[in-house]
């Protein structure tokens, strides 16, 4: 009962529709996430994958770790790519502790900072934020064009900053938490080449500066989605859950999502900025879930190339995990 109470007021408070001439209503959000509501609340919480009686083939692994390791060795620029069995622990690794511009990646330990935050009682879903023009952003997102003065949940501005990659709601978390704040929950997350910087942030076209970009690495980034998925941020307390649902929200189907069978979920976080293009996430399949972090630097014409590369490491993956032996 008392998860049941949580997750109506955490649907209650979200609101992924647009809303440029008043405040958010907070009983639109109930018919958008009915259904999210109905597959949460019938797991209670995010399942370990089904036991799986015997591990694929190592052919069928080596397969795959060859296939894969072809395409990152031919690509124009850099790749860091990780992959694991969250059942049996069993995991490729390629240039995985090189480091790449976060990009929008970075939102991810946002997102988990502020759930720190709302464990800790600073603030709740329910915090509402006054947007000013100084939080406007260009690029991804539809925020830009909100109306100076409305307000806004906290909750809604996590949905579009994960989902849309919302560039201004995202100004307008940051603002909420503080960089200090931020780069202290970064560190005690474990991470060490991670850290967010107001020029990070910064959408202005220039050549990659560690004085001045936000950095991180596949391992990195692979860790977070390991510990959300095994409950290590926030506690028991139905809050890694619904991080992973916000983050099954983002349906595009692009890159690693191009390839994934209709009937797998996928949570996941896309990056693209400055020649770097990523997405990384947890495949959930009948045959198990998998982490699956996938970050490129460089391309040879444009991003299409860098989106191409991502969705075919996607498909080879999928190929082996629904591969039972």
């Amino acid at each position: 009962m008392a998860k049941l109470r949580f997750v109506s007021y955490a649907f209650r408070s979200m609101n992924p529709r647009k809303t440029y001439e008043s405040d958010v209503s907070w009983w639109w959000t109930a018919p958008i996430f009915l259904v999210l509501g109905v597959l949460w609340l019938g797991r209670a919480r995010t399942q370990v994958a089904p036991e799986v009686s015997v591990l694929k083939s190592d052919e069928k692994w080596d397969h795959m770790v060859s296939g894969i390791r072809q395409m990152a060795e031919q690509y124009n620029g850099d790749v860091g790519v990780y992959i694991k069995n969250l059942k049996t622990g069993r995991a490729f690794e390629y240039h995985t502790d090189h480091t790449f511009v976060c990009a929008s990646l970075i939102k991810l330990p946002v997102m988990i900072a502020t759930f720190d935050a709302i464990k800790e009682g600073r603030i709740t879903l329910s915090t509402r934020i006054r947007y000013k023009k100084e939080f406007r952003r260009d690029g991804s997102g539809h925020m830009k064009y909100a109306r100076p003065g409305s307000y806004y949940p906290l909750s809604y501005l996590i949905y579009q900053m994960i989902t849309r990659s919302d560039n201004t709601a995202t100004a307008m978390v940051i603002d909420l938490l503080g960089y200090d704040y931020l780069n202290q929950r970064f560190e005690a997350m474990g991470l060490q080449a991670t850290r967010i910087r107001p020029t990070g942030m910064s959408l202005a076209s220039r050549l990659p500066n560690p004085d001045l970009d936000n950095y991180t690495t596949p391992r990195e980034m692979a860790g977070l989605l390991e510990k959300m998925y095994r409950h290590q941020f926030t506690g028991d307390n139905g809050l890694n859950d619904l991080m992973l649902e916000i983050m099954k929200g983002a349906d595009a189907p692009t890159r690693l999502k191009k390839n994934l069978p209709h009937e797998w979920q996928f949570a996941r976080k896309t990056g693209l900025l400055r020649k770097n293009c990523h997405d990384v996430g947890i495949v959930f399949s009948p045959e198990g879930d998998y982490v699956l972090c996938v970050l490129t630097n460089g391309y040879a014409e444009n991003y299409r190339v860098a989106k191409s590369l991502i969705s075919d490491v996607g498909r080879e993956t999928y190929q082996y995990i629904g591969n039972a032996s």
